[in-house]
């Protein structure tokens, strides 16, 4: 089973690489295929212009219908912006930003499914589900219907919202956190998430966000330990404000 998640977290891997670099050629190449405009200045010509903007002399006289090089000063030119050197730096930047941090939760997320907790075990199945305000389903969480739906697996009805689910089981402190309790933020709660260890949680964080795994926030306020019941298929629940 290891030897497996190492194997899917090198494939991971290859395939994130592959398209980051996919990634960064086309927008590389949608970027030279970008205009924009320039007005003419006193003192300027078309080859200067030409080369300011990274193009032939050639290339500018036909992007703007001319036959010869006279222009004069206030005249509105149509130029590539091809040239900026700092576009494909930016967008391969970009991509390896993101493929870290897809590599980071892959890892999380191997460590967690090697545990013995079905909590985050089950859990994990769902990183990368988007947020949705008010959802309790797989199509897309919000913080306390993803934490109502995987307890809901285990044959534990938790309430709706995350205020509610506040008063619910064993009040536990930071210091005595364990994996698969809940963790609160805020009085009255304004969010929660699952703890995984080592000062993280998996949740649904906020809207335009996905279900990941990252650290606790700063207002912490406390766990609940809910101790399970059974394990049994879920149902899909009304939807309600997180």
């Amino acid at each position: 089973m290891i030897k497996f998640k190492r194997f899917r977290y090198i494939l991971l891997t290859s395939i994130l690489t592959i398209g980051i670099l996919e990634i960064t050629t086309a927008k590389a190449f949608a970027d030279t295929l970008t205009t924009s405009t320039y007005t003419v200045k006193s003192g300027d010509s078309l080859s200067v212009i030409a080369q300011e903007h990274g193009e032939s002399l050639n290339d500018l006289m036909k992007a703007n219908n001319k036959w010869n090089d006279l222009i004069f000063v206030g005249q509105i030119l149509n130029v590539s912006t091809k040239s900026n050197p700092n576009t494909q730096k930016a967008v391969q930047n970009e991509g390896s930003a993101y493929l870290k941090n897809q590599v980071e939760q892959e890892e999380i997320r191997n460590s967690i499914e090697v545990t013995s907790n079905p909590i985050l075990e089950y859990a994990s199945n769902f990183l990368g589900v988007p947020y949705v305000w008010g959802g309790t389903s797989p199509v897309g969480f919000d913080c306390s219907g993803f934490t109502q739906y995987v307890f809901l697996h285990f044959g534990v009805t938790l309430p709706r919202v995350s205020q509610d689910q506040q008063n619910v089981g064993e009040l536990i402190s930071r210091a005595n956190l364990q994996p698969g309790d809940l963790v609160f933020f805020g009085t009255p709660a304004h969010h929660v998430g699952i703890y995984v260890g080592n000062d993280k949680m998996i949740d649904a964080p906020h809207t335009g966000a996905v279900i990941r795994i990252q650290s606790l926030n700063s207002d912490f306020t406390y766990g609940r330990r809910i101790r399970l019941k059974k394990v049994e298929s879920n149902t899909i629940l009304r939807k309600s404000m997180c």
